[in-house]
């Protein structure tokens, strides 16, 4: 469970004006008569990220209803345990015609996308409509900590049982190893969510075999926005850049539940739910190779490089057989030593004549050497042999496609009425600049 977040401070001021009994100050609150306990303004100053209303909503209080200075105090708690806010303060006056209260906030650092991965039976508006009634601060983000995390999750329950979806809602917050949260993602448990068939609309004929292509090696697969994202990325948009279209935007999966779970069916696994998926893709415009550009090498001539990236010029640019041959350009930085060579790809558009110029810039980085060398899950004696078969010496200028030609030959000197597993881990030493090569051997086990 999150902690709720802390609140910093509380500030109690009362107003102080005469009375018309003469009185010099004014009564506690809480004992004056209704009419001046009756609340007619909220106002908020401080925040950047959300409007007054939805700030006066949060804090439970509703206008002409009777007030007390316990009520602020909750109101007060209220704010902050939504996580929202990383200051809270209030002040209040009255006089005979009502009670007015103004809040000072200040808006909580930082905030990160809500992530819905898999609620299939409700679109991406419905759910934040339905989030926003209940917790009128949700924009989209969420604080980091606070309580605002759990009402979506609560949120997202009830619309589960009100649709008698036999699903439960978990949420995580997703960071990187030993980095900062980026996100929270909502997801549904106890359901098994298929994908029948994916749809496309905005293209062309001729790029439809190719997407469809794509899309039936997904068919069957479970359904997760994340899995979609990488299945966009990795398959669907390379058939635009392959062709050209290099801002060619896909849009987000329209799923549409073709089949609703069932607690005992027919045919299937329990509690299944099926979809189709519509993706709207806009392709945009296609774009010739006007020109390749290279800069920042110097291990190699351009010239040489140039014959490993052919571009067509006139051409439509192809971004996918770039990435390819580049990868066959850095691994010839790696026999060199260069195994922190990295090219960065800047593309120049000229929309009105429908050409890129494509620059690649190289940052070499430094030479790495051979460090140690290691061989595991062997005798002494077949380690000695491995080890004489390696001829990358201690000092040497590491070569990083050497391994991919040891390792065959190695295997060679290895008993052959076994069946060898061989994983090798190579490890970059920033600091000397040397590379230790760790090779794991193991037996399989007969089957």
């Amino acid at each position: 469970m999150t902690k709720a977040h802390p609140l910093l401070f509380l500030l109690l001021v009362c107003g102080l004006h005469p009375l018309a009994s003469g009185q010099s100050a004014q009564k506690p609150l809480a004992q004056m008569p209704a009419s001046a306990r009756q609340l007619i303004a909220i106002k908020v100053s401080g925040s950047k990220r959300f409007a007054e209303d939805a700030i006066a909503a949060t804090t439970g209080l509703q206008l002409n209803t009777a007030v007390g200075e316990d009520d602020f105090k909750k109101a007060a708690r209220r704010l902050g345990d939504t996580g929202a806010f990383r200051d809270i303060g209030y002040t209040y006056s009255y006089t005979a015609a009502g009670t007015k209260l103004e809040l000072q906030v200040t808006d909580a650092d930082k905030f990160v996308p809500a992530r819905f991965e898999d609620f299939v039976w409700f679109s991406d508006a419905e759910i934040r409509r339905r989030v926003k009634e209940h917790a009128p601060l949700f924009d989209g983000e969420l604080p980091i900590s606070g309580r605002m995390a759990d009402e979506v999750s609560d949120v997202l329950q009830a619309m589960l049982v009100e649709n008698a979806v036999p699903g439960h809602v978990n949420y995580l917050r997703l960071s990187k190893p030993d980095g900062p949260v980026e996100a929270i993602q909502y997801s549904v448990s106890d359901v098994l969510i298929r994908v029948r068939n994916i749809e496309f609309t905005g293209v062309a004929a001729a790029d439809l075999p190719a997407l469809e292509a794509a899309a039936q090696a997904f068919s069957g697969r479970e359904y997760s926005r994340t899995r979609l994202d990488l299945f966009v990325q990795r398959q669907l948009l390379p058939v635009y850049y392959g062709r050209g279209h290099l801002k060619a935007v896909c849009g987000e999966p329209q799923p549409k539940v073709v089949a609703e779970p069932a607690a005992e069916p027919e045919e299937g696994p329990r509690n299944q739910t099926v979809v189709d998926v519509t993706f709207a893709i806009t392709p945009g415009a296609q774009y010739t190779l006007k020109s390749l550009e290279w800069a920042g090498n110097h291990e190699f001539p351009t010239d040489t490089l140039q014959k490993m990236v052919p571009a067509a010029l006139g051409k439509p640019a192809n971004t996918v057989r770039l990435a390819e041959e580049l990868e066959e350009v850095q691994k010839l930085y790696g026999s060199r030593g260069l195994i922190t060579a990295s090219i960065k790809v800047q593309a120049q558009f000229n929309d009105a004549a429908g050409t890129v110029t494509v620059r690649l810039e190289v940052t070499e980085g430094p030479v790495y050497h051979m460090g140690d060398l290691e061989f595991r899950g062997l005798d002494n004696s077949l380690t000695a042999k491995l080890r004489d078969a390696w001829k990358l010496r201690q000092g040497d200028v590491y070569d990083a496609t050497y391994l991919d030609s040891y390792l065959p030959q190695a295997h060679k000197l290895l008993p052959s009425r076994l069946d060898w597993e061989v994983s090798p881990h190579v490890t970059a030493n920033v600091r000397d600049k040397t590379v230790d090569v760790d090779i794991i051997y193991s037996v399989k086990a007969p089957n």
